[in-house]
């Protein structure tokens, strides 16, 4: 099993600032959190990449399974001077990136490549990928935004918890073909360089429009599930209508309300909640 490459990364990778450093590890608890612990030493743009991670998240808390050598576990610190509002569309900028840089790795497979909102990244309707987009802010102000993105690149079947294989999948799962990471993340960061950059001026338009094309909800019925407060697990029905200008999921309720969800889960099947 190859370990990364920094000159393999290199030779694909064509940003000013994104991943002009990359620190490799072999493991971290999780980038994200390797990421926090260093955003007020490290450059815009650091990259952080692990081998596998001994404490990998997703949303919520939930854990990311990373063994070692099979994925892209890669955090970006980035320092964007913006209120903390505008923060939660970075997510959807990464989205965009991480098909993007899939397309263009396996262009024959770009049909099957789907963005569940906000964060899951499907492959023939199985997750694939997710992001993490967590803030560190200090007197109102935004200090770091840490971009975690977590790509099933190799994975086997055996890699994954019983209890997630019907849902997780890879790359390698899906379409029979081992890859070579380097090119991958080097992608990742071309495109999200560059969705950053316009993200920066208030442009989102290529971001939503990878969004909008890729969406696996628009159109569709979806459910809603609700974490917080004492209406925990609270479910409720809706159709996905258009994404809103800062990448808000904008929804009608089944009793006609219309709502624009800024962050949230869904389940595109009642039987998976």
């Amino acid at each position: 099993m190859e370990t990364l490459s920094l000159s393999k990364i290199n030779n694909f990778l064509r940003t000013k600032t994104l991943g002009q450093k990359i620190i490799i590890f072999t493991t971290v608890d999780s980038t994200n959190s390797e990421g926090k612990r260093r955003s007020a030493d490290e450059p815009e743009g650091a990259v952080l990449l692990s081998e596998t991670q001994s404490a990998g998240r997703g949303r919520l808390g939930r854990q990311w399974v990373s063994p070692y050598g099979k994925g892209i576990w890669l955090s970006v610190i980035l320092k964007p001077e913006l209120p903390a509002f505008k923060i939660p569309a970075l997510t959807s900028v990464a989205a965009a990136a991480v098909c993007l840089a899939l397309e263009r790795v396996m262009p024959s497979q770009a049909e099957d490549i789907q963005i569940k909102w906000p964060n899951d990244i499907l492959l023939n309707g199985r997750k694939i990928g997710g992001i993490l987009t967590e803030m560190q802010v200090s007197a109102a102000k935004v200090q770091a935004v840490i971009l975690g993105i977590g790509l099933n690149v190799n994975l086997e079947t055996q890699d994954f918890p019983e209890e997630i294989r019907p849902l997780a999948s890879s790359v390698y799962l899906e379409t029979g073909r081992v890859l070579a990471r380097e090119q991958i993340i080097a992608f990742i960061l071309n495109y999200l360089e560059k969705l950053y950059f316009e993200f920066l001026k208030d442009d989102l338009s290529e971001t939503l429009a990878v969004c909008r094309s890729k969406s696996a909800v628009l159109g569709r019925k979806i459910f809603l599930i609700d974490h917080g407060g004492g209406s925990a697990g609270q479910i409720r029905g809706a159709e996905a209508l258009d994404l809103g200008p800062r990448g808000e999921l904008l929804v009608r309720y089944e009793d006609g309300e219309e709502a624009a969800i800024i962050s949230g889960e869904i389940s595109l099947r009642a039987q998976q909640m």
